[in-house]
């Protein structure tokens, strides 16, 4: 089955789209205040010294015969900057979790009781690349460490739009949609002193079936956790394996 491109992909590039609409006609192509506000929250985002999330989404997959299925998974972190993270997400293939305290990253996987460890970079920013590179792993909702940081973001929007305001988990939130070639999406973002998104959704628009990739993010900007939450200690029986590594990271000597 064909997976939506992944969220952060989508959004480190500053693509996108929306479904609804005001006359293409009457509304500019790119709204500034619609890019704007992408750069308020991401600013904001990476204010925050520290942040516990939950996160619910639902990702659909298109099988051979062209249908969009849909999973529904749940996503929670626990985040100190710079060199803290924990992440989990549990869903239709089990639970895993990962670890990092500022020298060790760690992946354990629940179902299997399995776990690996490797040395890690110094921060989180470089974590979640290093980690992709050479081991294709993908941090949940790596988005959030780098939303708003590309100064080229934006330059390959088609449109952008301020929808209008709405209520999102009870929060008024200000509803944009962004669009490029191959991409629609929309953000809700938090009105006030703490422009937080609140929702997501992403539409591939280059895939017949039109699968979408969509999340609802509940915030605690001060979380009470200890810095012991961010270390791995394996369960009674866990086994350790090791990382397997992509084919492009490894040694020359190793592809041989």
């Amino acid at each position: 089955m064909k997976p939506i491109r992944t969220a952060a992909a989508l959004l480190l590039a500053a693509c996108a789209g929306s479904a609804l609409a005001a006359d293409a006609g009457t509304a500019k192509a790119v709204d500034p205040q619609a890019v704007k506000a992408l750069e308020t929250m991401g600013n904001y985002l990476r204010s925050l010294p520290r942040f516990a999330l939950r996160a619910d989404t639902t990702t659909d997959y298109v099988d051979d015969s062209g249908q969009a299925l849909q999973f529904a998974r749940q996503a929670e972190m626990q985040m100190v900057r710079p060199n803290k993270l924990k992440a989990s997400v549990s869903g239709e293939q089990g639970a895993r979790t990962m670890y990092y305290d500022g020298k060790t990253f760690t992946l354990y996987g629940s179902q299997h009781n399995f776990y690996a460890s490797a040395a890690a970079p110094k921060t989180i920013g470089e974590l979640v690349g290093d980690i992709a590179d050479k081991y294709g792993i993908e941090t949940p909702l790596a988005d959030l460490f780098y939303w708003g940081s590309d100064p080229n973001q934006g330059k390959d929007l088609t449109a952008a739009r301020v929808i209008g305001d709405e209520r999102i988990g009870g929060l008024s939130c200000a509803h944009y949609a962004f669009r490029k070639p191959g991409t629609d999406w929309q953000v809700w973002i938090r009105k006030g002193a703490q422009p937080l998104p609140c929702k997501l959704v992403i539409t591939a628009t280059d895939i017949e079936a039109r699968p979408q990739h969509t999340v609802r993010f509940n915030w605690q900007t001060q979380p009470a956790f200890g810095n012991e939450v961010f270390t791995f200690t394996p369960p009674k029986g866990a086994k350790r394996i090791d990382f397997a590594r992509n084919e492009a990271s490894k040694p020359a000597s190793a592809k041989q």
